[in-house]
Parts: structure tokens; C-alpha cells; sequence
């Protein structure tokens, strides 16, 4: 249990009632891809849905907002931290399972606290074919469902069948695909409901042929994409008239560098942390690229990553 570290005394019982651990004053820069970010008031780690469902009474009883963390790299974080609570799922939350298996469609498990890469590794060894766009992209299940996570052509949207989730009041429920509003990167969810796990339907398929198509994916990526300094992917949502990064690329904006924090020389819709960069360096040069793209092909670019947090 997260008892005795020094600032959990404001908790008063609540380390007492969980089976997982919570942390006082936990620099957000240690829990995200991009390497940068104050400090949030409480970092929590349940390690299942009796533990979550206490951990958002006390949130409740105390007025204190929460947010779920995922893996951090899809996540910019403000210099000025986060006052309250950061919910993270991936102590508890990752079984992976098959769950109904048919000779035409299959039935995979995965709850939201795994990163998605197992999931991809799992239906691959299961002869389960349909999640090989999402090799290579980073992040745990639940973040991916909640992003409507995609690349080559295919997203989450595509083969999952159900959410499971909770809400602020800590009842869990069911939804079909169909009961649940997805559009690009992103799935609508009511205030204070989080993402526990989903159901994907896959179809079966010879696992050398799933193999081929994760690697193929893989060096794709590998080839495309920054991977030897920090960064949150892609920072932009694809507008209609054309990928981000090609539109960036076109204003003549790749390498442009605020302190530490530059447009990729590789990506051009990737900004990367260089080593010393700060939330406030990285969210200038988000600035200048949209206004530059906006100025010359009159677009402006939405953001695709989540910026949270205090200056």
C-alpha cells in the first residue's frame, strides 16, 4: 500500500483501503514520452476496479479532479504541473485474453492498463489477424481505444466490439461499438467515465502471415519517424486537404527549434525533445508552426496530442 510517504496524510484513510499505491508530488516528466512537465498532486495506481472505484468516491468527497494518465505518450504536460489527481491503470488493469473463438470471427480481451503492443504480440500468436496497423504505435489499450488510434489505413474503431467502462460514480457498464461516438483520433466519452478495457473482433489467420504484416508495419515506422529523442508522435491531427507533416514540410519549417524543442528533421509533424526542453518551448513552436501553415495554405492545424496542466 502507498502508505507513509510524506504529503499522503491529506488522503487521510483512503492508502488504508486500496490494495494499490498513491504518490504525493510526482514530476509528470518521469511519466511521459515527451520527458517534460511539472509535478501533479497525486499519482494513483489501483490495481483494480474495487480500488478505482475508491480512489474516485475520495475524488468526489473532496472535489478533486482526475484524469487517466495511459502511457504518457500521447501527453504534453504544462511547466506548472497539474493540481490534482493522475489515474494510472497500468499496475492492475492488463489482462489479455481470448474470450469466444469461432472459425470465422474471435473474440480478444484486453484491458485498458496494458500497452498495446501486447495485445498486437497476442493476436499474432493466436492466429488473429485485424490490429497489425497498430504495430510500433505506442501506448497502453485504453489509451489507444480512447484516441481511436490508427495508421495504414486502419483504426481501433475497426475491430473493437465492446468498451468496458466506469463512471464517476464507479458503476461499470458494457457498450457496443455502436452505442459509442468515434470519429478521427477520438472516442466521446461522458465527464468523469474511463476506459477499463475492450473487446476486439479479429478474424483468424496463419500467424506467418500476421508476422509479415507487423514487420512490414514496423520498418515502415521505424524508416518514417524520430526514434532517438523524446517526443509524443504525432502533434497534429491530418486535416482533409493532406497529411500534417507534408503540409509543415512545404512551409519550410522542419528542423525550426525553440530552446530544445524542434520541429523533427526526419517528421516533420513530430516535435522531439532535444534534452532540456520545456512545456513552454514546445508549445511555442506548436505557435509558430500552425500560424505559418495557416498564413500560407490557410489550414489550421488541430492538435492530436493532449495538453494538460498549469503554466
Amino acid at each position: 500500500m502507498g502508505v507513509g510517504a510524506e504529503g499522503l496524510s491529506d488522503l487521510g484513510p483512503l492508502p488504508g483501503k486500496i490494495k494499490g499505491k498513491i504518490l504525493p508530488s510526482v514530476p509528470m516528466s518521469a511519466y511521459t514520452s515527451f520527458q517534460v512537465g511539472g509535478r501533479v498532486d497525486y499519482l494513483a495506481f489501483p490495481e483494480d476496479s474495487a480500488d478505482l472505484r475508491e480512489i474516485l468516491r475520495w475524488c468526489k468527497q473532496k472535489g478533486i479532479p482526475y484524469f487517466v494518465l495511459g502511457n504518457g505518450t500521447n501527453l504534453l504536460v504544462r511547466d506548472g504541473g497539474i493540481r490534482g489527481l493522475a489515474l494510472s491503470l497500468a499496475q492492475g488493469f492488463l489482462r489479455v485474453k481470448e474470450v469466444e473463438e469461432g472459425p470465422e470471427k474471435n473474440l480478444i480481451l484486453a484491458e485498458a492498463g496494458g500497452p498495446l503492443s501486447r495485445l498486437v504480440e497476442f493476436s499474432r500468436r493466436k492466429g488473429r489477424t485485424g490490429l497489425e496497423f497498430a504495430a510500433g504505435i505506442p501506448g497502453t489499450v485504453g489509451g489507444a481505444i480512447f484516441m481511436n488510434a490508427g495508421a495504414f489505413r486502419g483504426e481501433m474503431k475497426e475491430v473493437l466490439h465492446t468498451v468496458c467502462l466506469m463512471d464517476a460514480e464507479g458503476n461499470v457498464v458494457e457498450k457496443g461499438k455502436n452505442e459509442l461516438k468515434f470519429s478521427y483520433r477520438f472516442l466521446e466519452l461522458s465527464r468523469g467515465e474511463i476506459i477499463l478495457g475492450g473487446k476486439f473482433r479479429l478474424l483468424p489467420e496463419k500467424d506467418r502471415r500476421i508476422g509479415d504484416k507487423i514487420e512490414e508495419n514496423l520498418r515502415r515506422r521505424k524508416a518514417r519517424q524520430p526514434w532517438h529523442f523524446p517526443s509524443a508522435g504525432s502533434v497534429f491531427k491530418n486535416p482533409a486537404q493532406g497529411p500534417a507533416g507534408k503540409l509543415i514540410e512545404e512551409t519550410g519549417l522542419k528542423g525550426l527549434r525553440i530552446g530544445d524543442a524542434q520541429v523533427s528533421e526526419q517528421h516533420a509533424n513530430f516535435i522531439v525533445n532535444r534534452g532540456k526542453a520545456r512545456a513552454q518551448d514546445i508549445l511555442a513552436l506548436v505557435g509558430k508552426v500552425r500560424e505559418k501553415v495557416f498564413q500560407e495554405k490557410g489550414i489550421w492545424l488541430e492538435m492530436e496530442i493532449q495538453v494538460v496542466g498549469e503554466d
